[in-house]
């Protein structure tokens, strides 16, 4: 009688991940999440950020710009969660060695889930922060968990020059002080994951997921590393978890790696160092075979609303009626917070008063617009030439003035229009045109830039708007 072939335990682990920090940390991710049979992704925790090319975001902003970019890669591989129990979960919003020391959602899950766990891998794509905070609150979870990071640069140097590193040293050196297991994976070994646009498209097959990290790949832009060439250190870490054999590593001692003042350590204590790496053929291979595999999931697109973007308008910046010192760093940061939030397949409707209308090309979506003033303005009396010159440009329809959503997108019907002053009279409108006094009135709500962080209003959060609009509306009509 022939034996049964024992299936191969899952190796279940967290991804700890800063992924609106560049592009890497998606195509990691992705990695992981089409290894299904191999890799039991419990959960993804995101690790604070701070970069300089990217100066008006604090941590806590880029916290949230790595949570809507998780979640566009979930929704990518057809996972769904809800706000009971999550998938993503924010971590620390402050740096250790800044003096940082409090629980979060993603420290709590990490020691929740270690605990619960025989044996928990966590793979660090930034700094170490969320796991060594839990570590300092709960140092049991030790002898449970695994870590594999991404991070420093060849130990022989005498100073790291890596980021995940000198971020936070003290985080870096309380997991060397503790017993946990840690496997560095060295940045100068990272370095030969190099790929191009050109490589990259000419290497997919086309599905959702390579769709999306070809389109990212030719939208970055940061310094040397442009000209379509990019590095991506942090698909590493995922091809040492599923293909140990074939890397070399050595056990060093703490001393080797600590450069950062005393630490002290455990007697015997050891590093799980890598030093050389498959061909970079051979990960690079592994990588793309796996996503190109990846069935796709036609999730419901999401919807969303907003207003009064006023791309490119000087005058708003001089008015000092928005927070940005030039109009170029408006329009920067209003692209930005756009394309954080919206899908490239996601429905836009752009209740007026857009502005530059060119900067359509750059933006995430199925752009609806529904002229406001500034619109009307423009194109006078040739209202077909003007939507004929903005089909053209990219947008998905252009309405001359207001139009009804039925029921089936935010479970009642709506009215969407420029200004509040044509509010429907058969049900609730959504709304622009007014920049200051109130959000909500008791016809509908404005869904203008500057009452909703400078970027767009999901489907889910108008709905909470409707729902609680009798009971909380300002009954004072203001016209506009």
């Amino acid at each position: 009688m022939a034996k049964k072939t024992e299936q191969k335990k899952k190796i279940r682990m967290i991804i700890d991940s800063d992924v609106a920090n560049e592009i890497d940390d998606q195509f990691a991710i992705s990695y992981a999440l089409s290894r299904k049979e191999e890799l039991d992704v419990l959960a993804i925790t995101l690790a604070p950020f701070r970069v300089t090319w990217q100066k008006n975001v604090s941590i806590r902003d880029g916290m949230i710009d790595s949570k809507n970019e998780a979640d566009r890669i979930l929704r990518l591989f057809g996972i769904k969660y809800t706000a009971k129990e999550p998938f993503v979960y924010f971590g620390c919003d402050g740096f250790l060695s800044e003096g940082y020391d409090s629980k979060n959602p993603a420290v709590e899950k990490i020691i929740s889930l270690a605990k619960k766990e025989d044996e928990l891998y966590i793979c660090c794509l930034g700094t170490l922060t969320n796991v060594a905070m839990a570590l300092r609150i709960a140092p049991k979870i030790a002898s449970k968990i695994k870590i594999i990071w991404m991070g420093t640069d060849n130990v022989l140097l005498d100073q790291f020059q890596d980021s995940n590193y000198s971020k936070d040293k003290v985080a870096f050196n309380e997991i060397v002080a503790s017993d946990v297991s840690f496997t560095v994976f060295p940045s100068y070994l990272a370095r030969n994951f190099v790929t191009s646009v050109y490589e990259f498209e000419r290497n997919i097959e086309e599905n959702n997921v390579t769709r999306y990290l070809a389109s990212i790949m030719s939208r970055f832009k940061f310094n040397e590393e442009n000209w379509g060439i990019k590095t991506i250190y942090d698909i590493g870490p995922i091809a040492y978890l599923l293909n140990k054999s074939q890397f070399t590593s050595k056990m060093i001692a703490p001393d080797i790696l600590l450069k950062d003042g005393k630490v002290n350590y455990p007697k015997g204590r050891k590093i799980n160092y890598i030093t050389t790496i498959p061909r970079h053929s051979f990960v690079w291979t592994d990588f793309l075979s796996s996503i190109n595999k990846v069935e796709d999931h036609f999730l419901k697109n999401k919807v969303f609303f907003v207003s009064d973007t006023h791309f490119g308008e000087e005058s708003k910046v001089k008015r000092k009626l928005v927070p940005f010192k030039t109009v170029e760093e408006m329009d920067k940061e209003l692209v930005k917070r756009w394309n954080n939030k919206v899908g490239q397949n996601d429905i836009v409707y752009h209740i007026g008063d857009f502005g530059t209308l060119e900067k359509v090309k750059q933006l995430n979506g199925k752009i609806t617009l529904i002229c406001g003033n500034y619109e009307k303005d423009e194109y006078g009396k040739d209202f077909e030439g003007f939507k004929k010159k903005l089909l053209k440009l990219g947008f998905v329809d252009v309405i001359e003035n207001g139009m009804y959503l039925d029921k089936s997108v935010l479970g009642e019907r709506v009215y969407l229009t420029h200004k509040p002053s044509n509010h429907a009279k058969d049900c609730k409108t959504i709304f622009g045109h007014v920049h200051t006094l109130s959000l909500v009135k008791e016809f509908g709500f404005n869904v203008c830039v500057t009452f909703h962080y400078y970027a767009p209003v999901s489907a889910e959060t108008a709905k909470g708007y409707l729902k609680h609009l009798n009971s909380s509306a300002d009954i004072d009509v203001f016209m506009g």
